[in-house]
């Protein structure tokens, strides 16, 4: 095998095990950056409920920090 193609394999492997962004990272720079610029307007114009929101925010944060958004 040529140094070159292993070369190849091993920055293939290597990609392969760096964590994917998730959606919210990868449309917004971040979880965060998605909250503030579409939850919390949301709430302030009375489109959201806050109450109820906070579980759904909680619960995606918690997907998206558990890497399990890469499942689905």
């Amino acid at each position: 095998m040529c140094l070159r193609t292993l070369q190849r394999r091993v920055k293939r492997l290597e990609a392969g095990e760096k964590p994917r962004p998730s959606p919210f990272a990868r449309w917004y720079g971040s979880f965060d950056a998605w909250v503030e610029s579409q939850i919390l307007p949301s709430i302030e114009r009375g489109e959201l409920d806050g109450a109820d929101i906070i579980v759904v925010v909680a619960a995606l944060r918690r997907w998206e920090e558990d890497g399990l958004w890469a499942m689905a």
